[in-house]
């Protein structure tokens, strides 16, 4: 795939774009009213990118789906492509069932609302993707993340929003204004890292000398600016990939360390933090070295908070966890609030995502870029956004 490398802010873009960049040029209220207006057209098919299995994706015509009862028609303006979705089109999670619509990163248009909606055609929102019951007791409690009856965006076998169009009830739509739709469509793993973050106590924040970060993905690089914008003294990045490391720093990064060349882990970290290893440690690979790595680089009474969830088993040692009363939080997505208060603050440009954006890609060379981030060599892509 050609791409124009140039562009006002120096994103990568694809070509036959041009469509998308006055779009963005002239904002996000005329972009809607452009998709009204088609809307009104009553187009009846849509494009979508299916994942067919044994590691495929293609692109299919399927008929724009009808809102039912209070559900509202969104145009997807923008859809992130998680790690999780290529883990899912490669199988190794059996959180996919093909035939299926993947994506859950996602902003859009509202091109039809239903009677008694509160919600105007033409505003733009952000999708919260868990269909959360809104009943049971962890609904009840606020923990909508961990709600047993929840239905999630383009997971399983529930179609996602790599899509033209999808159906939503007001309760998941989140308006918002001040930033494009890629950015918004952002909100949905900086809004995981917003939620590990805050895992952390302004207390514990306050005193730590060194937090050490595990994995320069997305979630990690995106965990990486919140720890700066929550005032964190020094921030030690850990990745394989050099290409990372080097963004990593540019995001503001104190020091990097790649574990496949620097000899012993531990030692390296204790040199960097003059044996007093690191007060906080954030976990967002989740396999057994970094699972492990983020307790042996703690001091005695350290935190580590684990947000990397690849593997189903992990090993660590237990006995270091137990002797030095370490302390171990797992995060688990976000919560309405947390997902509510990140698209606040990325509308006010508290933290810069736009760096962590790869490329942008029309939605129809969705097959393509799951090409290109399966054969991802040295890591250099982090996120593509597909547009429509």
């Amino acid at each position: 795939t050609s791409c124009r490398r140039t562009s006002r802010r120096g994103r990568r873009k694809c070509c036959g774009k041009e469509k998308a960049d006055l779009e963005r040029s002239r904002g996000n209220r005329y972009a809607g009213q452009l998709r009204v207006t088609a809307a009104r057209e009553r187009k009846t098919d849509m494009k979508a990118v299916y994942y067919i299995g044994d590691a495929k994706a293609e692109i299919r015509d399927i008929p724009i789906p009808e809102p039912k009862g209070d559900e509202y028609l969104i145009h997807i303006d923008a859809c992130g492509i998680c790690g999780s979705d290529v883990e899912g089109l490669l199988g190794k999670t059996g959180r996919r069932i093909p035939p299926m619509i993947q994506g859950h990163e996602c902003a859009g248009t509202i091109v039809k609302a239903p009677a008694g909606g509160k919600l105007a055609e033409g505003t733009t929102v952000a999708v919260f993707p868990k269909y959360f019951c809104g009943e049971c007791p962890m609904c009840k409690a606020g923990k909508v993340n961990i709600c047993p009856n929840a239905k999630f965006l383009g997971v399983m076998d529930f179609d996602g929003a790599m899509t033209e169009y999808i159906c939503a009830k007001e309760q998941y739509l989140i308006p918002y204004k001040g930033c494009t739709a890629d950015i918004a469509a952002m909100v949905e793993p900086a809004a995981v890292s917003y939620n590990s973050i805050a895992k952390i106590s302004d207390a514990e924040m306050a005193a730590a000398e060194n937090i050490l970060l595990i994995g320069a993905g997305t979630i990690g690089l995106l965990a990486l600016l919140w720890l700066k914008y929550r005032g964190a003294k020094r921030v030690i990045v850990s990745d394989a990939a050099d290409f990372r490391l080097d963004l990593a720093r540019k995001l503001g990064a104190d020091e990097t360390v790649n574990p496949t060349a620097c000899g012993d882990f531990r030692e390296t970290i204790a040199r960097l933090t003059d044996g007093k290893m690191c007060d906080i440690s954030v976990e967002a690979v989740g396999i057994s070295p970094t699972a492990a790595s983020s307790i042996e680089a703690l001091r005695p009474a350290g935190v580590a908070v684990w947000i990397g969830n690849a593997a189903k088993m992990v090993s660590v040692n237990m006995q270091y966890i137990v002797t030095q009363e370490i302390t171990v939080k797992g995060n688990y997505t976000y919560s309405y609030e947390a997902f509510c208060e990140t698209l606040r603050l990325l509308a006010e440009k508290a933290i810069d995502v736009a760096p962590v954006i790869s490329a942008h890609m029309p939605l129809t060379e969705g097959d393509k870029a799951f090409d290109m981030l399966t054969h991802n060599e040295g890591g250099k892509l982090i996120k593509i956004i597909l547009e429509n």
